[in-house]
């Protein structure tokens, strides 16, 4: 009984380590660079959004991943593709952190990505 949950959790840490780099390589093949700004900058926003509302307890990833979710259904629905792979990398994020040091390729991989077009949304907001 045991050894399934600690298989689950690792194939989870897998899959999530493996995910967050292969999800954004593939948004960086297929869309353009503003397209490309603008899923950062929606991500980083909405994860600000997901520490400020929700506690960092299981309860509360629990309730941000279900939000997440539910919108990342929504952009699916819409055909939103920005939404979309901004609220994928989102909800991985969101798992990685519930996963703790384990997933912290994956994190980083989305803080670099963030990190990364952080000035370009700089940029455009000055801009503005």
């Amino acid at each position: 009984m045991f050894g399934f949950s600690t298989w689950k959790r690792n194939s989870d840490i897998r899959r999530l380590n493996k995910d967050a780099p292969l999800v954004i390589e593939y948004t960086r093949q297929t869309t353009r660079s503003d397209a490309f700004r603008q899923i950062a900058g929606a991500t980083a926003r909405h994860l600000v959004h997901v520490r400020a509302v929700y506690e960092p307890t299981p309860t509360g990833l629990k309730r941000a991943i279900a939000e997440y979710q539910r919108l990342h259904q929504e952009a699916r629905q819409q055909h939103d593709q920005i939404s979309l792979s901004a609220f994928t990398l989102v909800l991985i994020y969101i798992r990685a952190e519930g996963m703790g040091e384990d997933c912290r390729p994956a994190m980083d991989a989305i803080d670099a990505f963030i990190a990364e077009w952080d000035h370009a949304n700089k940029t455009a907001e000055t801009q503005l």
